[in-house]
């Protein structure tokens, strides 16, 4: 944390404010946060929330944006480090722009043992450095992770950031996917392939403790909700929404592993059920299901998706 610090405090821009928003923690983190703020007392601005509560990232984030004041929105989690240059050269290209609403760039992937520049990429090809407009991005940060902006890497303009009224605070683990889509789908968005953050991956971040307890299947599931009913809303025709009704659909089957046979089928077919679109859909599949492993049928429900794709586009 300390190396987090030192690059925000270091920075060639100085026109800055600090928000810093504890949503919990019991690592220590309140202590610090608390002694740089009494030490910074013009810029660093310390807040947490009452009996030192848990929300989530994105009801914290909007907490934190509350209490500023500044016109744009930058990010920065407790483990990532900022170039000194990181906050005056997406500004200075931001000054140039007419309605942008955000910009990004990649980072440096920083593990333990080694690091690396993360491709910025769309189908195996570089994004090219330049203004993106609506609602161009969309079917780019839904069809590959590898283009999704790192909040770290990221300025957002405020006003923009209050049209879409922020992070949608029932989505956990991915909320700011969600919010980058709601910017793409009505502003412009920049993306610069300057390289100004180090972006720490190691394996007790919060999203990989996630992963392990399986919890982030539950808050996929969620998200994934989240993005059919906004394809469906904007009247999605990449066929990208047929792809994500069957991510539900195996996510609900990656959450009832938990259980034995019977049990997790009446898990899947009671989602199906909140879902009739889907359930009707998915008719099939569940038949598979009834008849097999999870593991099998998934493959087998896949695999005749992917002939029945190469038939209907051939």
């Amino acid at each position: 944390m300390q190396d987090t610090i030192e690059s925000v405090m270091s920075q060639d821009y100085t026109d800055w404010e600090w928000i810093l928003f504890d949503d919990g923690s019991t690592d220590g983190s309140q202590e610090i946060g608390k002694k740089l703020s009494r030490d910074n007392s013009e810029k660093v601005f310390y807040y947490e929330h009452n009996e030192n509560k848990n929300f989530g990232t994105a009801y914290t984030r909007n907490r934190a944006i509350e209490k500023s004041s500044g016109e744009i929105i930058s990010f920065i989690d407790q483990d990532d480090i900022w170039y000194r240059n990181r906050l005056s050269h997406q500004l200075n290209i931001l000054k140039t722009l007419k309605d942008c609403s955000m910009i990004w760039g990649p980072a440096l992937y920083w593990y333990k043992e080694r690091s690396f520049k993360q491709p910025v990429c769309y189908k195996g090809k570089d994004i090219d450095s330049r203004n993106y407009d609506p609602p161009e991005l969309i079917k780019i940060f839904l069809n590959d992770n590898r283009a999704t902006p790192l909040p770290s890497a990221s300025l957002i303009v405020r006003k923009y950031f209050d049209k879409v009224k922020g992070f949608e605070e029932e989505i956990k683990g991915s909320e700011d996917i969600v919010l980058w889509l709601k910017l793409a789908r009505s502003f412009k968005i920049y993306y610069d392939d300057e390289m100004l953050v180090k972006y720490r991956r190691h394996q007790d971040s919060t999203l990989r403790q996630a992963i392990d307890s399986g919890i982030m299947n539950e808050w996929n599931l969620v998200f994934i909700k989240w993005v059919i009913d906004f394809l469906r809303e904007n009247k999605d025709t990449s066929g990208l929404i047929e792809d994500y009704e069957f991510k539900y659909y195996t996510c609900l089957k990656k959450i009832a592993l938990k259980k034995n046979y019977f049990e997790s089928r009446k898990d899947v077919l009671k989602g199906l059920n909140s879902n009739p679109e889907l359930k009707e859909k998915f008719s099939k599949d569940f038949f598979l299901d009834l008849i097999m492993p999870f593991s099998i049928a998934t493959k087998v429900s896949a695999k005749l998706r992917f002939e029945l794709f190469k038939k209907n586009g051939s």
